[in-house]
């Protein structure tokens, strides 16, 4: 098994996990619900992972990941006070603290 991609957004992990099931590559997924041990753990660790359970797929898999477009997948809100971008999961702007309505 050799791990082909992780982010800290779990809707796009899932997203990449389907995509390469659907192009016949078998998957397994580790730290789907690992996000509860932040804190104790680096938050990087805690990122859900996509595996390729053959390692003859990872040169396929690898190009298939490589023509996603990843920031099409995120959903953004900006900021309307510093006009910083945040993704979709924040109620606040990161970098300013306000409010996102």
């Amino acid at each position: 098994m050799k791990l082909v991609y992780t982010h800290e957004n779990r809707l796009i992990v899932l997203n990449v996990r389907n995509i390469l099931s659907d192009h016949g590559i078998e998957v397994v997924l580790n730290n789907e619900y690992a996000s509860s041990a932040a804190g104790g753990l680096a938050p990087i660790d805690t990122w859900p992972e996509v595996w390729i359970a053959n390692d003859d797929d990872f040169g396929s898999s690898m190009k298939i990941i490589d023509s996603l477009d990843v920031e099409l997948m995120t959903v953004m809100w900006q900021c309307r006070e510093c006009l910083e971008k945040n993704d979709e999961t924040f109620d606040y702007c990161w970098n300013c603290k306000r409010d996102r309505s």
